[in-house]
This record gives C-alpha cells, sequence and structure tokens, in this order.
C-alpha cells in the first residue's frame, strides 16, 4: 500500500473522516463477502444440509442474501456522502495552506514562476490527492482487512489452501512495489508537462490582443499543439506502464484465485479437507480476489497521489525569508500608526546572486509628511526600493526602517498596514468596480468608498456608467482604460488612507488629461503623509520636498528642483526637453 509521511502529515485533524470513509469502504467489502457466504449456505441446502448457523430454511438464507444486498447498497450511498465530505475538507485544507504559502513567500517566489505552474499545484495536484484518499486508500484498506479475514477462515479449513491464498493476495500488494520508481518517475514528468501545457494555454489567452495584433495566431497555435503533444507523449508512457502494470496484476489476481481453488479441491480430494468445507473455500476464495480487480483499478490514483504529494510537499517547505502573510489581520479603525518616516542604510539587494546586486549601499532618509521623488534610468533601481520598502523582499544587507523601526520579518505585516501604493501596473480583480476599491478596506461603507472615488477624481466615471459602482469590471479590468484603473487604485489607497503612500510609475503611460487628474488626486492624498514618488515626468516631480538620482543601483544626488538643476548635469540630462516645458508652464 503506497504511503508516505507526506500523505499523512496531509490529513492532520481529518484522521476521523479519513477512518469514517475506510471503515465504510471496509463494511461495503465485507458485506458483499457475506453475500458470497450465504450463498455457499444456499447451495450447501440444496445438497441436503438441514441447519446452517441459525438457517433452518432455505428462504432464511435467501432474505439474508437480500437484506445484505439492501444494506450494502444503502451503505454504498452513505460512503459516498461521506467521502466526498472528507474529500472536499481536505482539499480546502490544503489549498488553504498553499495560498497562505504563496501569499507568504509574495513575489519573490511567484516573479520566479509561471501563473500555470502555481495554478496546476493548487489546482490539479490537489485533486490527485483527494482522490488518493476518497478512493485508493479506501480500497487498499478494505482489501487487506477483507483478505485477511477470508484467509484466516479457510485456514481453518485447510492451512494449503490458506497458504496459497495468502502468497497471492501478498504478491498482487508488493506487485506494484515493483512498478513504483518507474511510476513515480513517469507521473513527475506527466505532471511537468501539464503545468507547462497549462501555463502556455493561459499565456496565449491572457495574451490574446497582442497575439492579434501581430497576427501570431498560427505559430502561437502551432507552439501549443507541439506541448500538447508532449503532454500527450508524456501521459501515453505513464500509460503504457499502467496498463503493463494492470496486467500484470490482473494476471496474479486471476492465476493466484485459480491456484488457490485448484489446491482446495486437490486438498479435497485427497481428504485432506471435508467436501462439505469445499463448497465455502470456494465462495470464500472468490470473495476474497473480487476486491482486488477493485483496487486494482485504483492503483493508478494511489501512484498519482503519491506522486502529487512531493510537488505540493515542496511548495509548503519553501523556505520563507520574509512572511508576506498577516495571520491575525488588523483592524484598520485600530491598527497602531507609525511616525511614518522611512529610512534606507547602506542597503544592499539582489534579486538573483548569479545576477549581482540591483541596489548597492543605498542610503537616504524621507522625513514624516514630506514628499520624495526617486529618478534615474530604466532599470537604476527606483521600483526596487518600492518593493522593498513594501515588503516584498528581503535585504541582502543594510537596514529598512518605517517610524525609526526596523522593518523585519515579525513587523512586515503591521508596516505593510501603513503603506499605500499604486503601482505601474495595478492590478483589477474579476468583480465589480466597488469590490475593487474595497480590497483598501474590505469593512468599508458604501459611503465611505463613493467618497474614495471622488477625491481620486474617478466618481463621475464610475457614476456615468450603466450599473455605476456595480459595474463589473472585467478580468484584469480590460474594460477599462490604463487611467481608469490607475485612478481606481488611488481610491484603494484613499479608502485605506495609511500614512505612508508610494507611487511607481503610475503615469507614465498615460495622456495629459489622465496623468493631470492622478497628479491632482495623489497631491490631495498625499498631504500630511509621507510620500514616496516613483516618476520619469518632470511635472509629477518637481514640487517634491527632496529629489533622489538613482543610478546603476547607486544614489547619485539628492536635493531640490531647484538645486539639481543648476547642480547636477545627470539630472537635466534625465529630464531632457521637459525642462524648457516646464519652464514654460510656470511661465
Amino acid at each position: 500500500m503506497f504511503v508516505n509521511r507526506h500523505l499523512i502529515a496531509f490529513v492532520k485533524g481529518f484522521e476521523k473522516k479519513i477512518i469514517e470513509t475506510c471503515a465504510l469502504q471496509l463494511f461495503i467489502t465485507l458485506l458483499a463477502s457475506m453475500v458470497s457466504l450465504g450463498i455457499a449456505f444456499g447451495v450447501r441446502m440444496i445438497q441436503g444440509e438441514t441447519r446452517i448457523l441459525i438457517f433452518a430454511e432455505f428462504w432464511q438464507v435467501f432474505l439474508f442474501i437480500a437484506v445484505v444486498i439492501v444494506a450494502r447498497y444503502v451503505l454504498a450511498q452513505v460512503k459516498a456522502v461521506v467521502s466526498e465530505q472528507c474529500g472536499l475538507a481536505i482539499k480546502t485544507s490544503l489549498r488553504d495552506s498553499l495560498l497562505k504559502k504563496i501569499f507568504s513567500l509574495g513575489p519573490a517566489y511567484t516573479s520566479q514562476r509561471r501563473t500555470g505552474d502555481i495554478t496546476s499545484t493548487i489546482s490539479t495536484m490537489v485533486e490527485f490527492l483527494n482522490e488518493y484518499y476518497t478512493i485508493y486508500l479506501p480500497a487498499a484498506v478494505s482489501s487487506i482487512i477483507n483478505a485477511s479475514i477470508i484467509i484466516s477462515i479457510i485456514a481453518s479449513f485447510n492451512s494449503l489452501a490458506a497458504v496459497v491464498c495468502f502468497v497471492s493476495s501478498a504478491g498482487l500488494l508488493i506487485c506494484p512495489m515493483v512498478f513504483y520508481f518507474l511510476m513515480r518517475k513517469r507521473g513527475a514528468e506527466e505532471m511537468r508537462m501539464h503545468a507547462q501545457y497549462y501555463s502556455d494555454c493561459l499565456d496565449s489567452v491572457q495574451g490574446i490582443t497582442t497575439l492579434k495584433a501581430f497576427n501570431a495566431n498560427a505559430r502561437q497555435k502551432q507552439m501549443i499543439h507541439k506541448k500538447g503533444e508532449q503532454l500527450r507523449q508524456a501521459i501515453m508512457g505513464h500509460l503504457r506502464i499502467t496498463m503493463l502494470e494492470t496486467f500484470v496484476l490482473q494476471l496474479f489476481a486471476g492465476l493466484g484465485s485459480a491456484f488457490s481453488i485448484a489446491v482446495a479441491a486437490y486438498q479435497t480430494a485427497i481428504g485432506n479437507m471435508a467436501q462439505e468445507d469445499l463448497v465455502y473455500a470456494l465462495f470464500l476464495i472468490g470473495a476474497c480476489f473480487v476486491p482486488f480487480y477493485a483496487l486494482i483499478s485504483a492503483w493508478h490514483f494511489g501512484y498519482r497521489g503519491v506522486t502529487a504529494s512531493y510537488r505540493i510537499k515542496k511548495t509548503i517547505d519553501e523556505p520563507v525569508t520574509r512572511s508576506l502573510l498577516s495571520e491575525t489581520g488588523i483592524n484598520h479603525q485600530t491598527k497602531t500608526c507609525v511616525s511614518g518616516d522611512i529610512s534606507f542604510d547602506h542597503v544592499c539587494f539582489a534579486y538573483n546572486e548569479l545576477d549581482g546586486d540591483v541596489l548597492k549601499k543605498v542610503s537616504f532618509f524621507v522625513p514624516y509628511q514630506t514628499t520624495t521623488a526617486l529618478v534615474g534610468a530604466s532599470g537604476s533601481g527606483k521600483s526596487t526600493i518600492a518593493s522593498l520598502l513594501a515588503g516584498f523582499y528581503a535585504v541582502r544587507d543594510g537596514v529598512i526602517s518605517i517610524g525609526g523601526i526596523a522593518l523585519s520579518a515579525q513587523n512586515v505585516s503591521l508596516a505593510q498596514e501603513q503603506i499605500g501604493v499604486v503601482w505601474q501596473d495595478c492590478h483589477m480583480f474579476y468583480g465589480t468596480v466597488e469590490d475593487n476599491i474595497r480590497i483598501g478596506k474590505p469593512d468599508a461603507t458604501k459611503e465611505e468608498i463613493v467618497q474614495a472615488g471622488k477625491q481620486a477624481n474617478i466618481h463621475d466615471f464610475i457614476d456615468s456608467l450603466p450599473e455605476g459602482y456595480h459595474t463589473m469590471i472585467g478580468e484584469r479590468g480590460m474594460r477599462f482604460s490604463g487611467g481608469e484603473r490607475q485612478r481606481i487604485a488611488l481610491a484603494r489607497v484613499f479608502l485605506r488612507n495609511p500614512p505612508i503612500v508610494i507611487l511607481d510609475e503610475a503615469t507614465s503611460s498615460l495622456d495629459r488629461k489622465n496623468e493631470i487628474a492622478i497628479q491632482d488626486a495623489f497631491a490631495r492624498l498625499s498631504r500630511g503623509k509621507t510620500a514616496l514618488v516613483i516618476a520619469h515626468r518632470l511635472g509629477t516631480i518637481q514640487n517634491a520636498d527632496q529629489i533622489i538620482i538613482m543610478d546603476t543601483g547607486r544614489v547619485h544626488a539628492k536635493g531640490t528642483h531647484e538645486e539639481l538643476t543648476h547642480t547636477v548635469s545627470v539630472y537635466r540630462k534625465l529630464m531632457g526637453s521637459q525642462m524648457k516645458v516646464g519652464q514654460a508652464y510656470e511661465e
């Protein structure tokens, strides 16, 4: 029987449900064996036996068989319900554990893996485990116990017949272990190809606009077909081993039952077993091996469950450098506020050690209730600073402090509650506009959400929609323009009202009208708060209390717009033609 420590650990807290499922399957199997025994009683009565146990008439045996069949049917229905409840509880628990782990790992983990691969683990792999616990395990437990009871009864008739029956049954249990390592390797390959195919299909659907724009449908379709063929080959390779194993097991079961019956008959012929016991032995041998045929069909679920358990355990055991998940959550009304100043002290950071540091001994200080702008060429480390401040990654060296408190694994969740961010690519969740704004404060009233929309300069647009705040935003917010999505993201931050706000290139790809609307809303949002603005447009940064120029992961210079304009050539080069445009606006 396939079992490992992972499979045992995954059902911690659900042992009772597993035992109930296995017990019901065992009773169902034993009732089937009792039907066989009842038929044996009937045959013996036809042969002239006048009384067997409590049965004195043939109709009593017939009634016994009928009652057992009805009881077995009723138990099968109960088992189906209990099994489904058991599977649902285990799946819910496993998926909850996986999601908590992934949320704890955060972007540092998800950015290095394909979405389809992660989704496959949460969905398909967990389903494989569900089938292991609800199909394979009950079949294995009931077959083993049923065989043990029947072989013990046969041993009372004839020890040699019982030994042959035992060896055959043991062979059926041991034989799959011979195929295990080969099956595990093929199964892991099938799951890997499944995750890859799932990822490619998801990627194609998400990128359908780009594919259509570049008329790349045919190439993508060909690539998906190629990956699908690779998945088919992996499945067929696994299936070939499964079919070979099934053939061997069925052959073993057929020969085992045949040899057991032959030995029982021979032992009767030579006088080592009573003739009246032969009938019982024949029907009991059949009852012993029939459940194994059902188990043979369930072996595949056992293999897939074991293989899936390793993959799920690998995800659950991923080391968390810094947890991004608040286990208890923090009430938005009573959360502890920090002073809001920000400090980076000789911070070094690398996404990948082989690629070298992205930030190199970065140091700066943002006083409470002031605005600091980060500027620099693409790849200079601006957005990385925002991600570190948001607690997405752990620094390699140095210290990041908020309100004089060093950011650590113990307080990152609290620190995140003090920060509101509008990212360059702000994600919109499938649902209504109201649902997406409410992310900023789950317990917000409708009035608070409307007020946040007004502050973010998006209320008039939302109000003009046929369903207002109840308008479905579409998957990833594709029904809305970039500027509209950015202002909805701003409304989230207004609703949250944190002491620290970050604007990460939020206006970089917007037209002038949307840029002005977002700049106006952000100026309103940042009043009385600590603000960090990452931008490359002069209109967004020139009024900042402090501008920090980033260059290849280092702080190149710091100062106000006027100071940098006169003293730092790199700043003038970054702003380029915007300097004259900005001056024209002022005039």
